[in-house]
């Protein structure tokens, strides 16, 4: 690399080296454009370059960049990560002399000879031990090219191309070739003619006919950009780009579909099949290098624009390109990345953010420090040289060779199963995040991955328990399904459905153990994914609320709980569920858009909506003493900065909305805090936040989603100006906060001490019993199931009470159509529906609140709201409670004012 190089420049090699290392995942990886403007200036102010120097530098950056992708070792070369490099100049190869009958006019062009040179270097550049690249769609596509079929027919014609693409194949897989030569050979006898002529046929007629069906049948015409319907297949569309074909001087779409194949294959090979030991090995991209990326129209901007275009409406490739920008004009479509000029490694956290999550653009400019480095980088790159990459071992062989054993294992015990217990196959199915979405029992299939949702798994194996012991107690059952996100990507936080499920199980628990005639329940699990992706209709995988209204009848399921997120998604899921006449009762669900005029008519919650939410907090932001212990007023008020989602309008910009609107106790500051980042870095939002809390003295409310809020509060320890010179700590009141917060308060506290955590919350969680309060009863029967590993906080509260709601009104069915004949009296959802509509229930005295549901009232009207502070020692103190109270006397249940004796103040 050129010297010098610019400042921080160690720290953006360092992320491209994580990410060349080990791709992550299969989300995309955005086209990185390097660019350095202006003058340079050394440590003396000095200019040292500028204009074309800066340019030389980028280029001699991605130049040198290549050298860390394999180790040298005196005349042997172990190449780490495979890579190319491609300028202008390789889209003008010199033509080789052309072999004897071969068209001189043969040679690559230029558009077709820049993916030759790329194929070429992949190829050659696998690491040892992984593998050979096979690239079978480009090959095939690339042949194409170089195909004459003559005159004739449109179908003799696409005949002669499978031939020559069959010739191609045999050149490619040698066993094919060898027995296609065996064929050939002539027989001595008239009997061996007879027998190699039936060996021809078995091992050269037959697969090339196969071959051809492969290729005609198969959804291959997007190889070639065709937008057309499936119809057309590869043959006929094929035929359009050899030699003298309509299209063979359209380069623009052949080159588009040399690189879809490209790419088709990459994923394919980054990715084989879990017998082979070839998997666990190829954890890294294929890595582009692009040293100088010119103007509109250069070969190499050409292809960056075809891949551009690509990769906006197509699966994600495991492709890394790294590029220096050597034109004037960068492209229209790349998104500028904003260098943070008070960190110098805020370029470089920006590249990882964008790596590491679903980035909204496909290309991105990384502006490089002007500066020049003095000595840092130069001690960082002579320390790490090289990329760092997994290392090969033979537990490689055991985990391939095990991997069938289990599979096979499987397969005996699920061939087993349904032959003796005749029901349909399980609807589990993992999806692209490495999720698995769905519906189970507990025992029918697994909605966790071990190691990753060993939470959840322990769940599945408490309700399969339950479930068995309420099909066999020999009274009539019900089943009742928890839907809602239960698992999440890796290195996200536990879902707050996790805690809700398990109050679900715990009044399962306490259900299915009353005496008398009670309608036992059965417990279905859905998974509907991160962001409840999969929970509806949607053309990228499963539809779980299809597969819950599907088993309607053969499980006799009664209605639905959980849902537990406001969300575009959920809501589509409740409406695809209300209009198959499935009743849902909603838990932990407060967004107003979901409970407003345009709710779904079976659609219930036992949750407050952020309207009562917003009063609550904001009435106990202006007056609460502890918050005004820790602010200054300015203007004669606390000022309160609210961190939300602006884009995320069914909860956080609901939240946000409201609290500003409601809020009388000083001025309201936003700070925007997105869910999905979009190059937006945690560091960042926390230094704005606490700088905002330095120059008011103010408050911050967190109006974001609880996924978000360990990220953030990580962030806003580490930011200096959320330390105040006075020592004092920064109040922060919640409304939805992180399940590991509520779950293990002192590791929260002790990690985050600049920060005063405050929280709503919709039951009195605070461990203290109380003589005949259903909360106390709700900790008992919590603990009856889950002993003391958990705490039994208001989410859980929240789905105990759903599903008490539901087996309330499931029972008063029972009792209007059991007969003496007929004591497992059959009745559908809809009966569930109109009973809980009118005469619903009234004044049931929940874990959460007394709670009133009924045609009139979908969530509970005047609802408990609490505002709690955990401690170090795990207790917990209420500081406000208003609303109908479940652990307080008659004539005390619905208190008017909150706070001490000298400083009341009334409750919303």
């Amino acid at each position: 690399m050129q010297r010098p190089l610019p400042q921080g420049i160690e720290y953006l090699i360092e992320q491209f080296d994580a990410f060349a290392g080990n791709r992550k995942g299969s989300r995309r990886l955005p086209v990185m454009l390097l660019r350095r403007d202006g003058g340079a200036s050394g440590p003396s102010g000095a200019t040292t370059a500028a204009g074309a120097g800066a340019g030389s530098t980028v280029r001699s950056i991605i130049v040198g960049y290549r050298d860390r992708l394999f180790e040298q070792d005196l005349d042997r070369t172990t190449d780490l990560v495979p890579h190319a490099l491609i300028e202008d100049g390789d889209s003008t190869p010199p033509a080789p002399a052309p072999a004897p009958g071969e068209d001189p006019g043969a040679a690559a062009e230029p558009h077709v000879a820049l993916l030759d040179s790329i194929v070429d270097q992949f190829e050659n550049s696998m690491p040892h031990d992984a593998g050979e690249l096979r690239l079978p769609r480009f090959h095939t596509c690339r042949a194409v090219l170089d195909i004459s079929v003559g005159a004739g027919s449109a179908a003799g014609k696409r005949r002669r191309l499978r031939d020559e693409l069959y010739l191609q194949l045999l050149g490619r897989r040698p066993l094919l070739g060898t027995l296609a030569r065996l064929a050939g050979a002539s027989g001595t006898s008239f009997l061996a003619t007879i027998w190699l002529s039936l060996f021809q046929l078995l091992v050269v007629g037959l697969p090339r006919r196969f071959y051809g069906l492969w290729l005609s049948r198969r959804r291959t015409a997007r190889w070639v950009g065709s937008r057309r319907p499936k119809g057309p297949n590869f043959l006929r569309m094929a035929l359009a780009i050899t030699r003298s074909g309509t299209s063979r001087g359209n380069h623009a779409l052949i080159q588009r579909m040399l690189l879809m194949a490209l790419l088709n294959d990459l994923s394919r090979a980054a990715r084989p099949s879990r017998l082979w030991v070839y998997r666990a090995r190829r954890q890294w991209p294929f890595v582009l290098l692009l040293p100088a990326v010119g103007e509109e129209g250069t070969p190499v901007r050409r292809l960056l624009d075809t891949y551009a275009d690509i990769v906006r409406t197509e699966s994600p490739a495991p492709l890394m390109v790294l590029g220096a920008l050597a034109g004037e004009h960068p492209p229209s479509y790349a998104q500028a990345v904003a260098a943070d000029p008070r960190s110098v490694t805020g370029v470089a956290d920006k590249v990882h953010a964008l790596y590491a999550r679903s980035s909204a653009s496909a290309v991105y400019l990384v502006p490089l420090s002007a500066g020049d480095d003095d000595g840092p980088a130069d001690r960082w790159l002579e320390t790490n040289p090289k990329v760092s990459v997994r290392a090969n071992g033979r537990s490689d062989y055991v985990r391939a060779v095990g991997v069938p054993l289990m599979a096979l294992a499987l397969v005996a015990g699920a061939t087993a199963f349904y032959v003796g217990d005749g029901e349909r196959p399980p609807s589990c199915h993992p999806v692209s995040t490495g999720e698995i979405v769905g519906i189970t029992d507990g025992r029918e299939c697994h909605l966790g991955v071990a190691g990753r949702d060993d939470e959840l798994l322990e769940l599945e194996s408490i309700a399969a328990e339950q479930n068995e012991e309420a099909v066999n107690s020999k009274r009539p059952y019900r089943t009742l399904v928890f839907f809602a996100p239960l698992t999440a990507e890796p290195g996200d936080s536990t879902p707050v459905s996790i805690q809700s499920l398990r109050g679900a199980l715990a009044a399962q628990r306490e259900v299915n153990g009353r005496e008398g005639d009670i309608v036992q329940i059965r417990l279905l699990i859905a998974n509907s994914g991160k962001y409840f992706a999969y929970g509806s209709q949607s053309s990228s995988g499963p539809d779980v609320a299809q597969e819950i209204i599907d088993r309607k009848d053969r499980d006799k399921i009664a209605a639905v709980i959980g849902i537990t997120q406001s969300r575009p998604s959920s809501f589509a899921a409740v409406q695809q569920l209300s209009a198959a006449s499935i009743p849902v009762i909603g838990n932990s669900v407060t967004g107003s858009k979901m409970v407003d005029e345009r709710s779904p008519s079976y659609y219930f919650q036992v949750s407050p909506s952020n309207e009562r939410i917003s009063e609550i907090m904001a009435e106990f932001a202006r007056h609460s003493e502890q918050i005004g212990e820790l602010t200054t007023n300015v203007d004669g008020g606390r000022t309160a900065v609210v961190v939300y989602d602006p884009d995320d309008a069914f909860f956080s910009a609901d939240l946000g909305a409201k609290f500003s609107e409601k809020y009388k106790g000083g001025k309201v500051v936003t700070v925007p805090y997105y869910e999905n980042r979009n190059g937006q870095i945690a560091s960042e939002v926390a230094r704005n936040v606490c700088t905002e809390v330095r120059n008011s003295g103010g408050f911050i409310v967190y109006a974001g989603r609880s996924g978000e809020m360990p990220e953030l509060f990580d962030a806003l320890q580490g930011a200096a100006d959320c330390r105040k010179s006075d020592g004092k700590q920064v109040a922060v009141l919640s409304e939805s906060t992180a399940a590991k917060y509520l779950q293990d308060p002192a590791d929260m506290l002790k990690k985050h001490s600049v920060l005063k955590p405050y929280y709503v919350m919709f039951n009195n969680s605070n461990g203290k019993e109380t003589p005949d309060s259903p909360y106390s009863e709700f900790t008992d029967r919590f603990r009856e199931v889950f002993r003391d590993r958990v705490v039994p906080e208001g989410n859980a509260a929240g789905a105990y009470d759903a599903l008490r709601v539901a087996s309330e009104v499931i029972n008063s069915v029972y009792a209007q159509y059991k007969t003496a004949e007929n004591t497992d009296a059959r009745f559908q959802p809809t009966d569930v529906y109109a009973r809980l509509s009118n005469p619903g229930v009234q004044n049931f005295s929940g874990a959460s609140g007394l709670l009133s549901l009924d045609t009139r009232h979908k969530y509970p009207p005047n609802k408990a709201v609490y505002i709690l502070e955990s401690h170090m020692d795990k207790s917990v103190t209420t500081w406000m409670a208003c609303g109908l109270l479940p652990d307080k006397p008659l004539g005390l249940n619905d208190p008017d004012t909150w706070g001490t004796a000298g400083e009341a103040h009334p409750c919303p």
